[in-house]
């Protein structure tokens, strides 16, 4: 899916099936506050748009990369079974303030430097929806930001008093 059909849309509900914080193990510049397997976006148009990390192959002589697929799905995207168990894709709490989101603006781009689109950044009005693919690989990475507000960067360490 072309990433510039967001554009002029608005993003009335971000969806998750479970969004934990980063372990620290994991932390480094091109990680997110939060993480989690996928992402759906449901526009006020009623349409549903998944986004999830996946491995793209562009060399047959290396490994995949890590890149974001972005496509548009069905209610059935929103509950799946399991083992005899039933789950659910539910609203992530950390977007309310931003929504309903109009999307004004997006951009695409490859912080891992893997040659492959492992990062979409939502921007409107109201603040910034980040979606990144991090490590470990396979895990979809969120970053709310508000407007007048810096990026919540409370997961990353914080330097030891009197070091330089």
């Amino acid at each position: 899916m072309d990433t510039s059909s967001l554009v002029n849309t608005v993003v009335r509900q971000v969806l998750t099936p479970l969004c934990e914080p980063v372990h620290p193990a994991w932390i480094d510049g091109n990680t997110t506050p939060l993480a989690t397997s996928a992402a759906v976006l449901e526009l006020s148009d009623g349409g549903l748009v998944m986004l999830a990390p996946c491995e793209v192959y562009l060399d047959p002589d290396k490994y995949p990369s890590l890149g974001l697929s972005l496509e548009r799905c069905d209610p059935g995207a929103l509950q799946w079974a399991r083992n005899g168990k039933t789950y659910s894709m539910s609203p992530f709490a950390g977007a309310a303030g931003l929504l309903p989101f109009p999307v004004a603006q997006v951009v695409e781009s490859d912080p891992l430097g893997e040659g492959a689109l492992s990062e979409v950044l939502l921007i409107g009005p109201l603040g910034q929806l980040l979606f990144r693919h991090i490590m470990p690989p396979m895990s979809l990475g969120i970053e709310v930001t508000q407007s007048g507000q810096a990026p919540n960067k409370s997961f990353k360490p914080m330097p030891l008093r009197g070091t330089a």
